[in-house]
């Protein structure tokens, strides 16, 4: 019988051309790393070996800014993972993963390119496909820049995981970011402007005033609607039945926690829950950020017209991401541009954007759980993921 750990730990690498090469980049990535560096995954990897209580595995994906990277990526990859064997299941996620995967679901009628390792929505939808093949109960999902100093991490990540919890079931969790004097604090990101008058140059602080809102509610587990990616837990029921959005430019994981609200889940903080948090320096992303919240504003006007999704306010998703998701939200994007230098007319084409990238993601999500069916009954990708994890 093939092994299916309780918990599968999943860790995208974002990896790019090497410095001094150049090349064209064709994904998005906030920090991706040089192919002649070391990056920080082996960082990681050492702070998993403190674990303790719970069986466990780790997929590592090599996701890429390019197509063509993908196998220097996936070699890059198995070379920092190889001193880690000994110490927990653990592989590698690449480009001829990939392809076995496509092979699998083309046999069974599905289109070849449902999956991919460019952009941040593919790459976070792999790591649920490779938790779903390998049969777990949960994707336990950390970033490379990471260190996970509490040994009783995985247990309490898997803590309250499926249970019911007030009025909703607990198929959703985040947790805190620390930095490394171990205080809790955003994501490490100062937009234009230190927090001025412009929406977009107070982000870093309404993003504060969020987790103060959090903090100050009574109990351990609190509803939320934003989640950090790299320390986030999804239980299968969950996604089953809600994929990430392969069209958002960043931002993805507060992006899931919305499209699991429009299909009537919760998402819950843990106050317990904390991964230090140590960010190489990232690249600018106004534009980004311009393009997903237009869009995410979108899906919140859209929703009570759309079959299957429930409709949620933007009151529900205040101080953040609400705060980006009202009208005015065209203007204050173009004076930010202006004050960055940077076109306004990327307004305007975010509107567009989003109007094809919406229909586009809505019938992908029709397609979501037939394929994640497919892929936990297939014995063949099961037993693939096992023995690349050496089992």
């Amino acid at each position: 019988m093939a092994w299916a750990p309780k918990a599968l730990i999943t860790v995208p690498t974002y990896w790019t051309f090497p410095e001094g090469e150049g090349g064209k980049e064709r994904a998005y990535y906030d920090h991706p790393t040089p192919l002649n560096y070391e990056g920080t995954l082996a960082r990681l990897l050492e702070s998993l070996q403190g674990l303790k209580g719970l069986d466990f595995g780790v997929f590592v994906l090599a996701a890429t800014t390019a197509p063509e990277l993908g196998a220097a990526a996936e070699r890059k990859v198995e070379v920092l993972i190889s001193p880690f064997r000994n110490s927990f299941p653990i592989a590698c996620f690449g480009e001829k993963d990939l392809t076995f995967l496509w092979e699998r679901l083309q046999g069974l009628g599905f289109i070849r390119d449902f999956f991919s390792l460019q952009g941040y929505g593919n790459v976070r939808n792999l790591q649920l496909a490779i938790t779903q093949g390998l049969g777990a109960e949960a994707m336990v999902s950390l970033d490379d820049d990471e260190v996970v100093a509490d040994p009783d991490f995985l247990a309490k990540a898997l803590e309250f995981l499926g249970e019911q919890f007030g009025e909703w079931k607990v198929l959703g969790k985040g947790g805190f970011y620390l930095d490394e004097k171990g205080h809790k604090l955003p994501p490490a990101e100062r937009p234009f402007g230190e927090d001025g008058g412009n929406l977009f140059a107070r982000k870093f602080s309404i993003m504060q005033e969020a987790l103060r809102e959090l903090e100050g509610r009574p109990g351990r587990l609190v509803e939320t609607c934003a989640v950090y990616g790299g320390n986030m837990v999804i239980h299968g029921d969950l996604f089953r039945e809600v994929p990430f959005d392969l069209n958002i430019p960043r931002g993805e994981d507060i992006d899931y926690v919305l499209n699991a609200r429009l299909k009537g889940f919760r998402f819950f903080f843990d106050k317990e829950l904390a991964v230090v948090h140590l960010p190489p320096p990232t690249r600018d992303h106004l534009k980004e950020d311009v393009v997903r919240f237009i869009y995410e504003r979108l899906k919140l006007e859209a929703a009570p017209g759309a079959v299957g999704l429930e409709p949620v306010t933007v009151e529900e998703l205040d101080p953040y991401p609400g705060a980006f998701l009202r009208r005015g939200l065209d203007e204050e994007a173009r004076e930010a541009l202006g004050e960055r230098g940077l076109p306004q007319g990327i307004v305007e084409e975010a509107v567009a954007f989003s109007k094809r990238a919406l229909a586009s993601f809505l019938e992908f999500w029709r397609h979501w759980p037939q394929v994640m069916e497919a892929v936990g009954e297939d014995a063949g990708l099961r037993e693939h993921l096992c023995r690349k994890l050496g089992l």
